[in-house]
């Protein structure tokens, strides 16, 4: 009986110690960086969209990353494709006191990022415009929000980064726009995606005024059928009814967060291209009976 206690006691011990080395783990295993997102020269940005992200990030109160957006367009100023002005400077002085208030941290340029590289992708609905004699013409939102070096151009973007035309005085009689959604690669090349978001907007027409807002993916601002030309318009991203929108990556390790910005501009009848605005602002004139005949939109995705 003592022996077969002995045995059934060994027995058991051994198969303690077996389970226990099956859970250790091997000691020459490495354990795997976690990747990170790639992030987008500030030189690949338009001139005269950096100073209203920089505004924008201020109002947002990101001061860091409005510091490291400033930082990275002096460290890559005579990179810039789209002219040498320092559009910048002014924006930065007008704000010198609360950016002085907030007490900005020093960054080292080299590897920093704030505006997350990828692909806009449409995932409900189409960009949209009912033109004259043309009537619905689809358009590819992510070529149309591509970084193609003719984008940098203060006057002549290319025909496929527009909603509309230019140079056949067409009006635009209305518009849609699409849901879409982020997908930005790592350093392996593994491609991580955000949720998707829709716009809200809302057009000024020929003798009706401001319209209501519509919503993506397939409200319409302007009119069908009335033969009523677009003289301006309003675009808003998701944070229309929610100002501190975030979208996140689907990626594990780090899991990434950013919040969406959105800027467009309009090529007007007597006026071509005009300004930049950010999100809300008019783009176009009102009371002047001047045709809307193409809309650009640029969206970038920054690192909160």
């Amino acid at each position: 009986m003592k022996t077969h206690c002995l045995y059934l006691c060994a027995v058991v011990l051994l198969f303690a110690s077996c389970a226990k080395e099956k859970v250790q783990p091997a000691t020459t295993s490495t354990t795997t960086a976690p990747s990170k997102l790639s992030y987008l020269s500030v030189d690949q940005i338009p001139n005269e969209i950096v100073p209203l992200l920089y505004q924008d990030l201020i109002n947002d109160k990101l001061y860091d990353q409005a510091s490291q957006l400033s930082e990275e367009y002096y460290a890559t100023f005579s990179a810039r494709k789209d002219g040498k002005a320092d559009l910048l400077k002014e924006v930065r002085s007008a704000r010198a006191a609360e950016i002085a208030a907030a007490n900005l941290p020093t960054h080292s340029v080299t590897g920093v990022g704030v505006v997350i590289t990828g692909n806009w992708y449409q995932t409900l609905g189409t960009a949209s415009a009912n033109l004259q004699a043309l009537g619905w013409t689809d358009y590819n939102f992510n070529i149309m929000n591509s970084t193609a070096p003719d984008a940098f151009s203060t006057t002549a973007p290319a025909a496929n980064q527009i909603i509309g035309t230019t140079g056949q005085s067409r009006r635009m009689e209305a518009i849609k726009l699409p849901y879409i959604q982020f997908g930005a690669a790592d350093e392996t090349g593994t491609t991580y995606f955000t949720g998707s978001f829709g716009f809200t907007y809302r057009a000024h027409v020929q003798d009706i005024g401001w319209q209501i807002y519509a919503t993506s993916p397939y409200g319409i601002a302007g009119t069908v059928g009335q033969s009523r030309r677009m003289e301006a318009i309003q675009i808003y991203g998701p944070r229309y009814e929610n100002p501190n929108y975030t979208v996140t990556f689907n990626d594990a390790a780090p899991s990434t967060t950013a919040r969406p910005y959105i800027y467009y501009r309009v090529h007007q009848d007597s006026y071509g291209w005009e300004s930049w605005v950010s999100e809300n602002d008019i783009a176009g004139v009102t009371g002047a009976s001047k045709r809307l005949e193409a809309i650009q939109i640029r969206a970038y995705l920054i690192k909160i």
